[in-house]
């Protein structure tokens, strides 16, 4: 009978000691490994396996899938739906689903047991528009226009400046037309 030593470190090492069992410390989580007699490690209910797991029920999934999604607007087009193969389908509105509060839903129907299976959720979806493609928009950089404005909003004579204007006749003050004759206009 073999004795078996006991590891408790952060990260697997890359050489694993025959007949030990190693748990691993890693942020939040934990897992545990044992090793045979030869040092190959077998994994104890950890994400390894897990993992292992889940990649492989996605394969049988997806071995009998069509390879589109399909878009529906809401639950009751996703019911309408005769899928014949296993299929993934984005509803808009998934607020007729209880468990979906606001947003839309990712579902997969599972042929085997005539399911749909929701497999994420969105409260929103997020849309990216740089500056190159907004139509017809200023010819002024980001970092230029956010100059101006700033350079606008801290000008030391602003109140004064703000208070100049034009009209038909020439330079206003306040609404009222300046005179040429500097010591009337009261500045």
């Amino acid at each position: 009978m073999a004795l078996v030593k006991f590891h408790k470190v952060t990260t697997l090492p890359a050489t694993l000691e025959a007949n030990a069992f190693y748990y691993v410390e890693n942020g939040t989580f934990a897992e545990s490994y044992i090793t045979n007699s030869a040092g190959v490690a077998r994994s104890v209910g950890n994400t390894a396996m897990i993992n292992a797991l889940i990649d492989q029920a996605l394969a049988d999934f997806e071995s009998g899938m069509q390879s589109e999604m399909e878009i529906v607007p809401d639950i009751a087009a996703r019911d309408a739906l005769a899928p014949t193969t296993n299929k993934l389908v984005l509803v808009i509105d998934a607020s007729a689903d209880a468990t979906v509060s606001v947003g839309s839903a990712t579902y997969a129907w599972r042929q085997s047991s005539a399911t749909w299976i929701k497999i994420a959720e969105y409260e929103s979806m997020d849309v990216v528009v740089t500056w190159a493609n907004i139509n017809d928009g200023p010819s002024s950089s980001p970092a230029q226009i956010d100059s101006a404005v700033s350079a606008s909003h801290t000008h030391a004579n602003k109140t004064t400046l703000d208070a100049l204007g034009t009209n038909t006749d020439g330079l206003t003050l306040n609404g009222t037309n300046v005179s040429s004759v500097w010591a009337t206009n009261g500045w």
